[in-house]
């Protein structure tokens, strides 16, 4: 699905995930007083993921139909999404609620810091 991507973690950066197709599939950057041991989500001052964890079903159906429909996808990477369709999302209920608990903790730390 990717057409561009982050091909190696910059320095002061940890990867999240990788897969065989996209070896980067997510980082995250600590601010300097983080333990990397245990962080928590106030300690994550950048986060960035390759996906679109907003990203349904039935939003990622569409973009396949579309991109397939105008070649930039071939027939044999339809085929796979169509294997694939039905395996477990984790964007909204796993990485939609991590970010929301990274803003929450930013948004209070920046509040201690004023």
């Amino acid at each position: 699905m990717h057409r561009d991507h982050v091909p190696s973690v910059p320095p002061g950066f940890h990867l999240l995930g990788s897969t065989a197709v996209a070896p980067n599939q997510g980082m995250v950057q600590l601010y300097s007083d983080a333990s990397p041991e245990s962080p928590s989500p106030a300690d994550v001052h950048i986060f960035t993921v390759q996906g679109h964890p907003e990203f349904h079903k039935a939003i990622t159906e569409e973009i396949v139909k579309a991109r397939h429909a105008t070649g930039v996808l071939n027939k044999d990477i339809v085929e796979d999404y169509g294997r694939r369709a039905d395996w477990r999302n984790d964007g909204p209920g796993v990485v939609g609620k991590t970010l929301w608990e990274i803003l929450r903790a930013s948004r209070e730390r920046r509040q201690i810091a004023v």
